[in-house]
């Protein structure tokens, strides 16, 4: 069987442009699955989140832990979400402050806080004591004196959420299967035009290699000269 010119690359071609599309879209598809990027608005958690920062959110954790910072939704306390906050406290956990205090207590100790706006962890100066259940959350603003919290639902389950009220927990944008998604993509990225060059090269050098016809052609006059 004869050989046809750039036969090879055309293969190859190909192969790299069903691969790039497929690493392409099946990153861009676990990614959206996963993960959710979202704009914060207002001040809630200032200083740590500005208004109009990129927030990179896993979907529907299947936990969280103190101090994640995680998207939840407030209908328990009759509100409209969904909002932003800091979970300081998980089940099991006694949550509690007094008017007065310089900090929040975490079963029975001071609770460090240095991401809290001007130091001041109890402000407005709601004073409370929770002992948050099994499978649910507290949560806290960073910006004490300017976020609706778990202090404005106290009435309803002193306050906490259930874990399937936190629809997203806040990630680095440098987490690791981030990073790898990312090199998947750029893996897919780069195979594109690879083997669209290697498809036109195919191309060409079959082009230039036209196969000449076998036996005589069709009209042909042959002359006769002795």
């Amino acid at each position: 069987m004869e050989h046809r010119p750039g036969r090879k690359r055309g293969i190859w071609a190909i192969v790299l442009l069903i691969l790039g599309v497929a690493l392409n879209a099946g990153a861009i598809a676990l990614m959206l699955s996963l993960f959710k990027p979202v704009i914060y608005a207002g001040d809630a958690m200032l200083p740590t989140l500005p208004h109009g920062e990129r927030v990179l959110l896993k979907r529907d954790p299947p936990e969280v832990h103190r101090g994640d910072i995680v998207e939840y939704d407030p209908a328990d306390w009759q509100m409209q979400g969904p909002f932003i906050g800091r979970v300081v406290a998980v089940g099991g956990d006694h949550i509690a402050y007094a008017k007065g205090d310089d900090t929040l207590t975490l079963n029975g100790k001071p609770l460090d806080e240095p991401y809290v706006l001007g130091g001041a962890p109890g402000a407005p100066g709601f004073s409370f004591a929770v002992s948050v259940p099994q499978g649910r959350v507290f949560v806290l603003g960073d910006n004490r004196g300017n976020a609706a919290d778990s202090r404005y639902g106290l009435e309803a389950q002193q306050g906490t959420l259930p874990m399937s009220g936190v629809t997203g927990v806040r990630v680095p944008e440098e987490n690791a299967l981030m990073l790898a998604l990312g090199l998947t993509s750029t893996v897919g990225t780069l195979a594109l035009p690879v083997g669209i060059g290697l498809g036109i090269s195919a191309l060409v050098a079959r082009r230039k290699r036209q196969p000449v016809p076998a036996g005589p052609v069709w009209g042909a006059v042959h002359v006769d000269e002795s």
